[in-house]
């Protein structure tokens, strides 16, 4: 098992499409980060908690839409055909499953990992802000969810027709729009850019960082959809032994 997840890994991550993601999601990093962040959001500083996670929210769907990108390859005409000589191995169905999400929540943690360096990059050169401990938490509670539960859609959707893994994608881009401003807001950052206005100033002259509680609910809701979803998906892969199941069909 972990000899395919090791093939999976580098036929994913080592193709030339996911270094082009991997990059263009840099320059649109930079580009939120020079463009947005930079003036500060909801009148606090552009360091502030509050805009490091708008600064999250704005390229989370970018980030999704890359993991999505390698997801549909997946369901594929041609790694279809394939897959019949890999499932011809030791491997269920459901393990196959579980090892390419392992390899999509591998490849998604470098999308943010290229995130949070050119934060950090931006930061350091422009206010010499090394971070702080207090984005751990909320970060996590914005990136997993939204991970679980656009991966988890995109199975569901892309054994049925890779083409409405695109839905997933969409989807995801209008939700980080910044329409939504409650709590349910999806990428978070239309939630994190309105709160500090109804908030008073703090002793630094800006609103103190809180997470309200139905925020996290939220969270835990998108969280706990997702991974019903991936339930979901990983038993019908188990109960299912014929080839033309999860994704991969006779030829």
């Amino acid at each position: 098992m972990g000899k395919i997840f090791g093939y999976e890994l580098k036929r994913t991550a080592g193709r030339w499409q996911f270094l082009a993601l991997l990059a263009i999601n840099a320059v649109f990093d930079w580009y939120v980060l020079v463009s947005e962040i930079i003036m500060g959001v909801g009148h606090t500083a552009p360091f502030s908690v509050w805009s490091c996670l708008v600064y999250l929210g704005r390229i989370m769907p970018a980030a999704l839409a890359a993991v999505l990108a390698l997801q549909a390859g997946y369901y594929g005409k041609k790694q279809k055909e394939a897959d019949l000589l890999v499932m011809a191995g030791p491997v269920t169905p459901a393990g196959h499953f579980l090892i390419r999400t392992a390899v999509l929540t591998v490849c998604f943690g470098v999308v943010c990992l290229v995130a949070a360096v050119t934060a950090g990059v931006f930061y350091i050169w422009f206010f010499g802000y090394y971070g702080s401990v207090m984005l751990i938490l909320p970060s996590l509670l914005i990136i997993v969810p939204c991970f679980v539960f656009a991966v988890s859609l995109g199975h569901l959707l892309g054994r049925v027709h890779p083409g409405l893994i695109c839905v997933v994608m969409i989807i995801a881009a209008v939700a980080g729009s910044g329409i939504v401003t409650n709590g349910m807001d999806f990428s978070c950052a239309g939630y994190f850019a309105a709160v500090p206005a109804g908030l008073p100033a703090g002793a630094t002259g800006e609103p103190e960082f809180v997470m309200d509680t139905k925020w996290i609910l939220a969270r835990l809701l998108y969280l706990a959809a997702g991974s019903g979803m991936l339930l979901f998906y990983g038993y019908s892969c188990g109960r299912k032994s014929s080839q033309d199941r999860c994704g991969i069909y006779r030829s």
